[in-house]
């Protein structure tokens, strides 16, 4: 199981230093870039289903509520970081696992132990130093608005996950995910033409070769994490495994974005991911 969630950090946080190189500009370039992206997941599903695909209500119901969810979660998430500091923004969508968490204590009785709020604490502590920075300047009240649907359409796909292995169906993931994908691809070709049609400025993006290969590379990468997740977040409790996957992500993200696009690595982050690490370790060993 270890093995796996290694596998699926290493996935996500390869994508998130993909996405560092991907030039966005332009009204819509997020949803064309997640248009390829969610046509890869159609493809690579299908595929890897047998070039078969199993329907019934549960797996068309999960597939649908995934897939709005992911949209969703990629829209306000788009939203906020465009009009409110990023590095805030961003500390806001990783604090969704404590949401995720308790979610799942309260509705599945999913166990917490005292070691696991103490590594817990810990983590945020470290997901603080890692990602927050102070910036000057007015709060936005329509940053508040988009950043309070960003975290709960962040922790709304994990728990999503969570809530499709709880039904049984976790052999008919590869299905489920394939009707989402369907979805999220609908769903933002209507958000590109909504953008589109509310672009004043008549600003538009131009897909470069660089930018398809990008997505190409990205959805494959997302699509691999995704599926490992449906299976880990029904094979392992909540407070193991989002701490974990999403700690894992933001301190190795870091870890490559130094080593691969040679950012430099500030002491006030480097304590973050000890401090961050450490806080996995807890919750996972002790």
């Amino acid at each position: 199981m270890l093995y796996l969630i290694l596998l699926s950090i290493v996935f996500a946080s390869l994508n998130s230093v993909l996405l560092h190189k991907v030039n966005f500009s332009g009204s819509n370039a997020v949803y064309k870039f997640n248009i390829v992206g969610a046509a890869v997941w159609c493809v690579c599903l299908f595929a890897v289903n047998g070039f078969k695909l199993h329907i019934d209500k549960t797996v068309l119901l999960w597939g649908v509520i995934y897939g709005i969810t992911q949209a969703l979660f990629i829209l306000f998430k788009t939203l906020a970081m465009n009009c409110g500091a990023v590095s805030v923004t961003t500390l806001i969508g990783n604090m969704s696992l404590v949401v995720s968490v308790f979610f799942c204590y309260f509705v599945w009785q999913e166990p917490i132990n005292a070691a696991d709020i103490i590594g817990l604490v810990i983590l945020l502590l470290g997901i603080v130093l890692s990602t927050y920075e102070k910036k000057n300047g007015s709060i936005r009240r329509k940053w508040v608005v988009y950043s309070i649907f960003f975290l709960l359409f962040a922790a709304s796909v994990g728990i999503s996950f969570k809530a499709f292995g709880k039904t049984g169906k976790v052999s008919y993931a590869g299905d489920m995910m394939f009707i989402a994908s369907a979805v999220m691809l609908i769903a933002y070709a209507v958000i590109c033409l909504l953008v589109k049609k509310r672009n004043i400025s008549g600003e538009s993006f131009k897909i470069q070769k660089e930018f398809i290969i990008y997505a190409l590379l990205s959805g494959g990468l997302s699509c691999a994490y995704n599926r490992l997740n449906i299976y880990l977040s029904s094979a392992i409790d909540a407070v193991v495994f989002f701490p974990s996957f999403n700690g894992g992500v933001i301190f190795l993200s870091a870890v490559l974005s130094v080593l691969l696009l040679k950012e430099k690595l500030k002491p006030k982050t480097a304590i973050g991911i000890i401090l961050g690490i450490a806080g996995i370790c807890i919750i996972g060993i002790l």
